[in-house]
C-alpha cells in the first residue's frame, strides 16, 4: 500500500483527504491493485470517494446460509473482478451529508477442481456485468478519521442493482451502520462500539449477498464470506489503548448473525467472535496505524495485517 494524506484547502482546521493505491499477492495465487480517493473539497462542503480496481481472486465458496457455514464444506473457486465507483455527498446541515453513487462491475466465476457429489452447489455465475445507481447519507461527528476519540458515524447506503449478463437479475443492497467513540483518557485509551446490519433482498448472485469478514465495519474471526446471506446483522466493541509514542493496543468482541430473511435474522444462530491486536502509527502527524489483529470466531482464528482500524 502507497497511501498520501492530503489537504484540497489550505485551512488546516479541515480534516484531511486520504488517497492511496493498494496491491495483494497471495500464495494461492490470487493477485489484485486498487486505487481508492476519499476526498473532502471546499471546507468539507463536498466529500467524493472514487475507487477502481482489477483482482483475480482464488477462495473457498462455502454455500448461502448459516447451515451451509456450520457444515464447513467448501469448494475452490476463480473468480476476476472489475469495478469502478464513485460517490458525491454534500453537506446539508450540521455533520450531516447526503448524494449518491454509481458502480459498475463486470466478474467471472470458475471452478478451481470439479465439483463432488457432497460439495455445495456452485450457482451459475459464468459471467457478469453489473451496474448500480444508488443513494447515500452519512452523520460524521468524530475529531478524527484515523483514531476518534469522541463522537460518531452513521451511515446508510442503498444500491439498486441491474445486469447486463449472467443469471442473476435485479436486486437491491443496503447498508446501515453505526459507531460511536468515547476517550476516557484523550487518545490514550478509547471505546469504540459499531453496529451494523446488511440486506440484500431480490435476486442477488452470491457474491452480492451480506457476509461476514467483507466489506467495511466487517466482524473478525470469519473466514471472508463463509457465513452469507440474504441479511446479516452485527454487535461489536472495542477498547482501544496508545502510549505517548506510536504504540497502541486493542481488545475487542462482538456476535453477528445471518438469514434468509428480515423476519428471521434475530432468531438465527449468534455467531461470536473476540482477539486482540497491536497498532503501529504510520504517520507523526496523524494517527493513521498499521494494525495486527488476532480474533477468534465459532470455527477457528484468524490473522488480519491491515492499514486502518476496523471501524
Amino acid at each position: 500500500m502507497v497511501g498520501l494524506i492530503h489537504r484540497f484547502d489550505a485551512d488546516t482546521s479541515i480534516k484531511p483527504s486520504t488517497g492511496a493505491v493498494v496491491g495483494l499477492a497471495s500464495e494461492n495465487g490470487s493477485w489484485g491493485v486498487m486505487a481508492i480517493e476519499m476526498a473532502r473539497l471546499a471546507r468539507d462542503t463536498w466529500r467524493a470517494r472514487g475507487a477502481v480496481g482489477y483482482m483475480d481472486l482464488k477462495y473457498d465458496f462455502y454455500g448461502v446460509g448459516v447451515d451451509a457455514g456450520e457444515a464447513g464444506v467448501s469448494v475452490p473457486l476463480n473468480q476476476t473482478v472489475f469495478l469502478a465507483s464513485g460517490a458525491l455527498l454534500r453537506h446539508v446541515v450540521s455533520g450531516l451529508y447526503v448524494g449518491g453513487q454509481i458502480l459498475w462491475l463486470k466478474t467471472t466465476v470458475s471452478l478451481q477442481d470439479s465439483v463432488g457429489p457432497i460439495q455445495p452447489e456452485v450457482p451459475n455465475q459464468a459471467q457478469t456485468e453489473l451496474f448500480a445507481g444508488g443513494l447515500q447519507a452519512e452523520f460524521d461527528t468524530r475529531d478524527d478519521d484515523y483514531w476518534p476519540q469522541h463522537g460518531s458515524l452513521a451511515q446508510l447506503k442503498g444500491n439498486f442493482f441491474t445486469t447486463a449478463a449472467g443469471q442473476s437479475g435485479s436486486f437491491q443492497r443496503y447498508q446501515a451502520a453505526w459507531s460511536w467513540y468515547h476517550g476516557f483518557r484523550g487518545p490514550r485509551l478509547v471505546l469504540a462500539t459499531n453496529l451494523l446490519f446488511c440486506g440484500a433482498p431480490g435476486d442477488a448472485p452470491f457474491y452480492g449477498l451480506c457476509s461476514l469478514g467483507a466489506g467495511r465495519f466487517s466482524v473478525r474471526g470469519y473466514t471472508q464470506g463463509r457465513y452469507r446471506d440474504h441479511y446479516t446483522t452485527a454487535v461489536q466493541g472495542e477498547l482501544r489503548a496508545h502510549n505517548a509514542g506510536r504504540l497502541g493496543a486493542t481488545a475487542f468482541g462482538g456476535f453477528a448473525q445471518v438469514g434468509p430473511e428480515l423476519s428471521e435474522i434475530f432468531s438465527s444462530e449468534v455467531l461470536p467472535f473476540g482477539g486482540l491486536g497491536l497498532r503501529y502509527q504510520l504517520a507523526r502527524n496523524y494517527p493513521m496505524h498499521l494494525r495486527l489483529d488476532y480474533a477468534w470466531g465459532r470455527d477457528d482464528g484468524l490473522l488480519y495485517f491491515s492499514v486502518g482500524e476496523a471501524f
